[in-house]
């Protein structure tokens, strides 16, 4: 099989795909079952080493959940690791540091690895990520990929791929602008492009990388755990319901073709028949939907935009949880107009994964036809947050400096950008300035209300200097997500450059993960 791939590294699940010699993107699909998805489920025994993927692993919720990772994505930009003593996800900082205790990057490895078995001789993959996943995160999509033992050519926004995919369709006619409505398991992006035949511009991108299906099952496992201590009288514990989350995504894919359904799940005092409405799981996700609303209605506002949906010529799914009705309902509600249906909304992204691979491929390692299939597509994205730098303000009040954020470059930027911007020293004598670089999601100018993603560079100044000398700052940020921060003192040539998503910065020994998985 091919070498180009193209991986959706899913909440709930995972997906592999290729460009075939037709230059084609296909699913490679599970050996084992011959399905397409892989559940995003891992199972480890820390004592035996022995490590289980997919329906294996979602099968051992029922007998040893405490070693059953379900939902990793989510956790993806947190300092946390998953403790099969806990057998749960704890703060890193306060964890004792064992065998038992594994990172998000470690683990979703694993589902990698796993992956890349049904491709033979993969080596080299595309990894798609979130839209608004935050900097912490990209890096420990990194991570997992070196981990698993893989090359990243590069990551591409989720919503970005599914555009890709879509316009390569020969069926279906995308052009004009463009809304992918992307969710998920665990996340939700909504982004508006401007699309020309495979000419491919992104604008705009919204969403919420903790809103997806998962939650909807969460709430019904909420849900059947009131009803079994309002008729058994006894509750049900934290582990009992981790067990009754595969049963509670069954029933949201039911209520998606039936207006009621029932199940019977099992807990300490015996088996109990939960039944539940479609009308009743709406207003159990009421809140979620509205959320989603305000998203959606946020991308069509945007400063640079300011689109009505009468703007939008098409409006593309992607993502298990839009074949939940209500969510049809509130995109129709509120577009005016039913989006476009047609393809497997679960493939989508992982196919376009794979046509973004080919692109990032040199072309002597492509075929004719695989050559001919990827010469007219162009594609530009946006940046998806704000991008600044800490700088010192004087409070004439208080008599004393602060220090405020203050942006470089705005969200929805059109990539690749560079910006290049004059600052001075604060004080007489200043001898170091701090490398600050930030993001957030919202144009902030309060420190307490950014992530401080790079702080620990320092650019050191000519001492005896008075205040005033002319630092300047340039941030350059390439279509592939990778920015470059260049802190220099004008007068004197000194210089520091700090490199955003390089990629995994682990060393061999962090990245080696022994496991072998059956």
């Amino acid at each position: 099989m091919s070498k180009i791939v193209g991986i959706d590294l899913g909440t709930t699940f995972s997906v592999i795909a290729y460009l075939n010699d037709l230059g084609k993107p296909e699913i490679a699909p599970n050996f084992e079952n011959n399905q397409k998805t892989l559940p995003s489920v891992v199972y480890i025994d820390g004592q035996s080493k022995k490590v289980q993927v997919g329906e294996k692993a979602l099968n051992a919720l029922a007998t040893e959940p405490e070693k059953v990772v379900t939902a990793v994505k989510k956790h993806m930009e947190n300092e946390c690791v998953w403790s099969i003593k806990e057998g749960k996800f704890i703060d890193k900082n306060t964890s004792d540091v064992g065998d038992d205790e594994y990172t998000p990057a470690q683990i979703s490895s694993l589902i990698l690895k796993k992956l890349s078995e049904f491709n033979e001789g993969t080596n080299k993959v595309v990894v798609t990520v979130p839209a608004m996943f935050a900097e912490s995160a990209r890096r420990a999509t990194a991570d997992a990929v070196k981990i698993a033992g893989l090359e990243l050519v590069d990551t591409i926004n989720e919503p970005t791929a599914a555009l890709l995919y879509y316009a390569s369709i020969p069926d279906i006619d995308v052009s004009g602008k463009i809304m992918v409505f992307d969710l998920g398991g665990g996340t939700f992006d909504v982004s508006i492009a401007e699309v020309n035949n495979n000419n491919i511009e992104i604008l705009t991108s919204r969403g919420d990388k903790n809103l997806g299906g998962h939650d909807f099952d969460t709430f019904i496992v909420s849900e059947m755990a009131k009803g079994y201590e309002k008729e058994k009288g006894k509750a049900l514990s934290a582990q009992d319901q981790r067990k009754l989350l595969p049963i509670a995504e069954k029933i949201k894919k039911s209520l998606s073709f039936k207006q009621n359904t029932t199940e019977f799940i099992d807990g300490p005092d015996g088996p109990y028949e939960f039944s539940i409405t479609r009308e009743k799981f709406n207003e159990l996700i009421s809140l979620k939907v509205t959320q989603i609303k305000m998203l959606l209605e946020e991308a069509l506002d945007s400063k640079e935009l300011k689109l009505k949906p009468e703007d939008i010529d098409q409006i593309l799914l992607v993502g298990g949880s839009t074949r939940i009705p209500e969510i049809i309902n509130l995109i129709t509600s509120v577009m005016g107009k039913a989006p476009v249906k047609g393809v497997n909304v679960d493939e989508a992204v992982a196919l376009g994964a794979a046509i973004h691979a080919g692109l990032n491929t040199s072309s002597s390692n492509l075929s004719a036809s695989q050559k001919k299939s990827l010469k007219d597509v162009k594609l530009s994205d946006v940046c998806n947050h704000y991008f600044g730098t800490g700088k010192l303000e004087w409070d004439a009040k208080l008599s004393k400096h602060y220090v405020v954020n203050d942006v470089l470059i705005p969200r929805d930027t059109k990539l690749p950008y560079s910006i290049t911007k004059p600052y001075s020293t604060a004080y007489d004598g200043q001898e170091a300035i701090e490398c600050q670089v930030t993001q957030s999601e919202h144009e902030e100018t309060d420190m307490e209300f950014v992530n401080i993603i790079n702080e620990n560079t320092i650019l050191s100044l000519p001492p005896n200097r008075p205040a005033g000398q002319p630092i300047e700052v340039t941030f350059t940020y390439d279509k592939s997500g990778r920015m470059n921060c260049e802190f220099t003192d004008i007068n004197s040539g000194k210089k520091e450059i700090v490199e955003l998503r390089p990629g995994s910065t682990l060393s061999p020994e962090e990245a080696d993960l022994d496991f072998k998985i059956e």
